[in-house]
Formats: C-alpha cells, sequence, structure tokens
C-alpha cells in the first residue's frame, strides 16, 4: 500500500507562503493517469492503516492536506472522472464558515487565474457533498495548524511581503488574525498592514509539538516599530537591512536581559488537549459524523501527543517521517507512512522542474518496492540536468 501525500492542485502560481505545494492542474491530471494506468486501487484512510508495511500490492491511498478549496473545485471532479476515492485533512480554524457551494471546474489551465477560482479553503456544505459521493472522506488536521514563538531568540522582523513571500512567516496573521485564517490566501497582503513592520518574528515551532513561549518585550518591540517606520519600502530589498534592528536588539537586550515566559507543562497540556479535541468536535458537528483519523500537521507529534490522540478518540494515524528511524516499529503497526506527491524534480540542487508521467511512474513503483524503478527514476534526472527537462 501507499499512501501518496498531496496537498493542493492550482494555486502555484498564487503569491503566497505555500505555493511549493500547490501543483498545476495538468499535472495533478497526469499523476492520475499513471495512478490508473498503474492498475492501483484507491482506498479511505481507515483501510489505509490496515495494510501500512505492505509492498506491491495494487492499493493507493491519496490525501490531501490542509481542507484547500481547489478540492472541491478541482481535484473531487477529477477524482469521480478517474474513479478514484481521497483523503481530504481539515483544520477547524481554517474552515470556510459559510454555507457556500462553489462552482467546480475541469480544467487543466496552468496559468489560471487562482484568486478568482479556487483560492480559499473548504465549507462544510462542500465536505458533505463530496462525502455522499463516496468519493471523499474528510478527516483532522488539527485546529490550528499554526507555529507559536517557542524561545527568546529574534529570527527576522516584520516586513512588506512577509506575508505572502515563498516560506514566510504567514502564522504571524493567523495568531493575530484567527477569524481570517479561512480567507488568508486572498487577503494576506491587506493584512499584512496591520502588523506593524519592524514587529519581531521569534524563533518557532510548530503548534502541537511546541513549548510556547510569551516575550514580554513591548519597549523592544516599540523600538523597532519605530525604526521601521522611517524605512521606505525598497530598503527591504537592500543587502543588510536588517542590521539596524539587529543592533537595537543587541543594545536593549545587553542593558535589560531578555523577558519572557515559557507555557507550563500543565498549560501545554491543556492547549494539546483543546488542539485534539476541540478539531474533533467541530469537524463532528460540521458533517454530522464521528471522526477517527488525525493527521499531524507538519508531522509535528511526540509519544506524549500521540496518546492524548488516542484519549480523544483517535483511532487512525499519519506517520511522520522522522519517526520512521527514529522510534520503534511498533508504530508502523498503527499509523500510515506517506510519500511525497514528487511535487518537483531536482539533482545536485538544481531544480530540474514538475515531473513527467514516467517520472511519477518510478516513483509509485519505487515506493511500491521495485528499486529498480529508483535507478530509472536517477537516471531520468540525470538526462534532464545535462539536457534539459524532456519527458523521456
Amino acid at each position: 500500500m501507499i499512501s501518496i501525500m498531496f496537498h493542493s492542485a492550482g494555486l502555484n502560481n498564487l503569491p503566497w507562503r505555500s505555493s511549493h505545494v500547490s501543483e498545476p492542474l495538468d499535472i495533478i491530471r497526469d499523476k492520475f493517469d499513471v495512478i490508473r494506468d498503474e492498475g492501483y486501487e484507491s482506498i479511505f484512510m481507515r483501510e489505509a492503516a490496515g495494510h501500512t508495511g505492505q509492498k506491491r500490492d495494487n492499493l493507493v491511498h491519496l490525501n490531501f492536506d490542509d481542507g484547500y478549496l481547489d478540492n472541491w473545485i478541482h481535484i473531487f471532479p477529477l477524482l469521480e472522472m478517474y474513479g478514484l476515492k481521497a483523503t481530504s485533512y481539515v483544520t477547524a480554524e481554517f474552515v470556510d464558515p459559510r454555507d457556500a457551494v462553489r462552482e467546480r471546474r475541469i480544467s487543466f489551465d496552468r496559468e489560471h487565474d487562482a484568486a478568482a477560482c479556487c483560492a480559499g479553503f473548504l465549507s462544510y456544505r462542500e465536505m458533505r457533498e463530496m462525502e455522499a459521493t463516496r468519493r471523499v472522506e474528510i478527516q483532522s488536521h488539527s485546529l490550528t495548524h499554526t507555529w507559536y514563538p517557542k524561545g527568546p531568540e529574534i529570527v527576522d522582523f516584520w516586513r512588506p511581503g512577509a506575508a505572502t513571500r515563498a516560506m514566510g512567516p504567514v502564522w504571524m496573521l493567523w495568531n493575530r488574525f484567527p477569524d481570517r485564517k479561512p480567507f488568508y490566501l486572498t487577503e494576506a497582503a491587506e493584512l499584512e498592514k496591520r502588523i506593524p513592520y519592524g514587529t519581531p518574528i521569534y524563533e518557532h515551532g510548530k503548534s502541537l509539538e511546541t513549548s510556547r513561549y510569551f516575550p514580554d518585550e513591548a519597549e523592544l518591540e516599540n523600538r523597532l516599530i519605530d525604526l521601521a517606520k522611517t524605512k521606505e519600502t525598497g530598503f527591504y530589498k537592500k543587502d543588510g537591512w536588517r542590521d539596524e534592528f539587529v543592533e537595537i536588539v543587541r543594545e536593549y537586550r545587553r542593558t535589560q536581559g531578555t523577558k519572557g515566559r515559557h507555557e507550563s507543562g500543565e498549560e501545554y497540556n491543556k492547549r494539546i488537549e483543546n488542539e485534539l479535541t476541540e478539531s474533533k468536535r467541530r469537524i463532528e458537528e460540521g458533517l454530522g459524523h464521528s471522526i477517527e483519523g488525525i493527521c499531524w500537521p507538519g508531522g509535528g507529534v511526540t509519544e506524549d501527543i500521540l496518546q492524548m490522540a488516542k484519549r480523544a478518540g483517535y483511532r487512525y494515524f499519519t506517520l511522520p517521517s522522522a519517526w520512521r528511524e527514529a522510534h520503534d516499529n511498533r508504530y508502523f503497526k498503527e499509523m500510515i507512512p506517506r510519500i511525497g506527491s514528487l511535487p518537483r524534480l531536482s539533482l545536485k540542487e538544481r531544480d530540474l522542474g514538475y515531473p513527467s508521467k514516467s517520472d511519477f511512474k518510478y516513483h509509485l513503483r519505487y515506493h511500491n518496492g521495485c528499486y529498480a524503478a529508483k535507478w530509472m527514476l536517477y537516471c531520468n534526472k540525470i538526462r534532464k540536468h545535462m539536457f534539459g527537462p524532456k519527458d523521456y
């Protein structure tokens, strides 16, 4: 059994933090072609949990993280077209609160206007309609799927474009304006202006596995914001633009020290329990049935959290890639290991573009136990590295 982790389709040209996880519509179609042509039978999460560790069969678990609107608009029609099933892992705070059913489209236009089409998140009504066809099941992806400060180190400063650049700290928006999380894909540029430029960005970690840090440095923050007010937008494009901000931090900390605290163990446990139970409650209320599966956001989970999730009523779990060697193999029996969807090809740090059908075919065959396919994929990469992208 292969469990393939996808995220999104059609948001690859949108200016947002995670455009790298969204694949062009024609590439998703090509991958579904391969899955069909290779003779795979798609299954849901519950069934996948019963086939972990098995190789050289024809079972595939397609899953899409985060609950993006394109799962309804673009991916769901393709699932129906190809006769496939998939799991959508939704984060409760990102669910569109409106009773909306947007127009579905079968499109393979790589340059389509995502902001006017599919940039958003699923509503419960759309989820219910997908589940009614038995082509899609909904499971949990936690409550917040955010990042929190985890220590006093300041790693960056809020600036123009922070909310829309690749891998930018958009979680700053989520934590300050949680009610706008379902709409941030199209509102990020405007919401960005509501956080003063110069605001310090502290070292941070995934919400489930991080002991949250609460900085208490209002005076330092005001000094940084005051400095930012004297700068034009072009200033942030210059080399070394952070130096003046870093010097303010250094001087403040030299005289005032570091002020802040970590949440207590009791506070942490209470917050994690809420992440697990409240996400389950909200999704169950929205769909009208029990939710028994959870996908850990960003793979951020500990053994203690796994046990808390079991007590909360979850029965099926994804297996973080970091656990495959670092933890006892007993977890393989109850957690589903996933492989990436091969969104891009690279070799020797050179980006080789989107994968061809044959690239994806060898990717699947290798992870299904055909180790010769690994070398076939490598040969394709060598050819593309030498002669440029081509569907070999």
